[in-house]
């Protein structure tokens, strides 16, 4: 049967053109937002979607514990210096896998991008000790999304659509990702998690989304280690230098 969830976003899609610039930003306290979204009464679901789809985007905030994300991030630092660059396409038995995605490379994308990213599926051996924790978060993300909780998470290449994460590097003062939006026909929203902050880790640049009027909006200011945000796949979002 259906979920809720997903007659409320197909609905919503019949309706009305997906959306590209942010409306507004909006903050939850994890706890709170998990626990509404697993227990979803009727009005709560048409609320949440048709805020989503109007293009407001949500900090959760203190999904992860800061200690975790601040570890996680060392560990993932440690993992980039431990072979070399390379890649793999995404099919069956596909390793896990970091790249340095240069300034020249970066021009191969659909869209510019500098970054040093690492790649982890779920059917390797998890070095760095992410999907328990990880699922913990994105079975709530999943379900808010119209999607079985557990959907995909045994899933390899030859099924079509599978989970994978990335921790993303972006270089001091040339990393960069220019305005894009996603593909949204597996997954209706970005879910991004912040392993640094503002003022503490760098000065300036970051996260942010693209206004009605495409003017940046920023979003780094009231993000901290720990938080998520969400958001409709479509609306125009990167990071800028930092």
């Amino acid at each position: 049967m259906p979920s809720p969830f997903l007659k409320a976003w197909e609905a919503m899609e019949r309706e009305y053109p997906r959306p590209t610039r942010v409306r507004m930003l909006r903050y939850w306290q994890w706890k709170d937002f998990a626990e509404t979204v697993t227990h979803a009464d009727f009005d709560f679901i048409w609320n949440m979607v048709t805020t989503l789809y109007a293009g407001d985007v949500y900090i959760i905030m203190g999904a992860f514990d800061p200690d975790w994300m601040r570890e996680t991030k060392r560990k993932a630092f440690e993992y980039g210096q431990s072979s070399p660059s390379s890649f793999h396409k995404m099919l069956e038995g596909t390793p896990d896998f970091h790249r340095v995605i240069d300034l020249e490379n970066g021009q191969k994308y659909s869209f510019n991008v500098c970054k040093h990213s690492s790649f982890f599926y779920p059917w390797n051996n998890d070095p760095l000790g992410l999907w328990p924790t990880v699922y913990e978060r994105w079975r709530t993300v999943k379900l808010l999304m119209g999607l079985d909780s557990r959907a995909y998470e045994q899933n390899t290449p030859k099924d079509g659509v599978v989970d994978r994460l990335q921790i993303a590097q972006y270089p001091s003062k040339i990393g960069f990702l220019e305005p894009h939006s996603d593909p949204y026909l597996h997954q209706r929203l970005f879910f991004s998690g912040y392993m640094t902050k503002r003022g503490v880790d760098y000065q300036g640049g970051g996260f942010y989304l693209v206004g009605k009027n495409n003017e940046v909006i920023e979003a780094e200011n009231d993000i901290d280690v720990g938080d998520i945000g969400i958001g409709y796949a479509t609306i125009y979002h990167g990071v800028a230098p930092c």
